[in-house]
């Protein structure tokens, strides 16, 4: 399995990264979250599905991952190098 981020998974990842996560696709095809600890990287979560995540980020109903993500102040990125960066952060 391709454990690679797709363009189909990268607003998750945006959502997750502005959460304060870090989000990995697994092997076998579901997400794990994990949280920064002070030199520390603790896993929270795992065996996610994408509606897991968004629902652990704060998307429910009808918002999306973006307007999750501009509800709280936050400026969606909208280049990939302002993604990269921003995943990078966490």
């Amino acid at each position: 399995m391709n454990t690679e981020i797709s363009e189909q998974d990268r607003p998750l990842f945006i959502l997750a990264a502005f959460r304060g996560y870090r989000l990995q696709r697994t092997p076998d095809g579901y997400y794990a979250l994990f949280k920064r600890n002070g030199a520390a990287v603790e896993e929270v979560a795992r065996g996610l599905t994408f509606k897991d995540v968004a629902n652990r980020c704060g998307v429910s109903g009808k918002t999306t991952l973006r307007q999750a993500v501009e509800r709280d102040g936050f400026t969606w990125p909208e280049t990939w190098e302002a993604f990269l960066a921003l995943v990078k952060s966490v």
